[in-house]
């Protein structure tokens, strides 16, 4: 079958010889939609200096000045870490693991705080990051995509450090990570693609819809417990273990205990599954931001 490249090196273009049964402006549908599916990577590619830059400025600004620095990340995660244990494990005799005691329930809980503190870190943030950036906005001509963008990665430092942490605590209780760690970059890279498309998909709305930005720390509140981040999936009853397949963070959750305690590589299915929520969200949340944003200066 003939194919129409083009000028050498330059985008493919579908023809009437490819698509015969195509009309002209279904043809022109279909050599869009290569284009949108792979704008946002070229734009984060394209603007990664400035993103490094953002993200720099991000975490100086936010732990260099501090009297304990970089420890708060080590400290936030902790504190929440004690009190939940206390709680769920001590009180209401939740348990993870098959040895079950406060140690593995320790273990399993901070393994999957880490990546829920990230997403809810990164996504809380972008609520109102154009509205902290209005004058750049406004006064600028500015790639403001990467205003989401560069919060979520600040989040997925920090929680760098936490991983490190948990990794020390594992080895120390002796359940040190084995080879399947090497799952978790994937993981990771998966938990952006999902965290930056919901966080252009808020930053938008918070533009015109102010409500959205208190809306969103009580959606958080209540996507946390539906998450099972305090308790294990196996505690939901039968009939509604369903709605675990619904929620994209359990894949994660889920995803980072296998690689990183039980010594076992995420299900490929539940991994497969998850591949194709975060790039729809996120090529459906840069579609929508890159269709907004030039509106946003006569909002803000």
């Amino acid at each position: 079958m003939p194919i129409n490249r083009g000028i050498v090196g330059g985008p493919l273009e579908p023809t009437a010889v490819e698509y015969p049964s195509l009309t002209p402006a279904r043809r022109s549908a279909v050599a869009v939609v290569p284009r949108v599916l792979l704008r946002p990577f070229r734009v984060l590619l394209a603007r990664r200096e400035a993103i490094h830059f953002f993200v720099a400025r991000d975490i100086r600004a936010r732990y260099v000045n501090s009297v304990l620095g970089v420890w708060w990340a080590v400290i936030q995660p902790l504190v929440l870490l004690t009190l939940y244990t206390f709680i769920f494990s001590r009180v209401m005799n939740a348990r993870f693991g098959t040895a079950g005691g406060e140690g593995d329930y320790a273990l399993y809980l901070f393994c999957g705080l880490l990546p829920w503190l990230a997403f809810s870190d990164g996504v809380t943030r972008s609520a109102s990051v154009l509205l902290e950036q209005t004058p750049l906005i406004k006064k600028v001509v500015f790639p403001s995509e990467i205003l989401p963008v560069h919060v979520v990665l600040s989040a997925l430092v920090v929680e760098f450090i936490g991983l490190v942490v948990l990794i020390a605590g594992a080895v120390v209780l002796g359940r040190p990570p084995g080879w399947t760690l090497i799952a978790l970059p994937v993981v990771v890279v998966l938990q952006f693609l999902f965290t930056a498309g919901v966080a252009w998909l808020l930053a938008t709305f918070t533009v015109f819809v102010p409500d959205v930005r208190p809306a969103v720390n009580l959606g958080l509140t209540l996507w946390m417990f539906l998450t099972p981040i305090v308790y294990p999936a196996t505690m939901v009853p039968e009939q509604f273990r369903w709605l675990l397949s619904l929620n994209p963070m359990s894949y994660v959750v889920e995803a980072y205990r296998a690689a990183v305690l039980d010594h076992r590589l995420p299900p490929f299915d539940q991994l497969a599954v998850f591949a194709v929520i975060a790039a729809v969200v996120f090529v459906s949340g840069h579609w929508v931001f890159n269709r907004s944003k030039q509106a946003f200066a006569d909002f803000l």
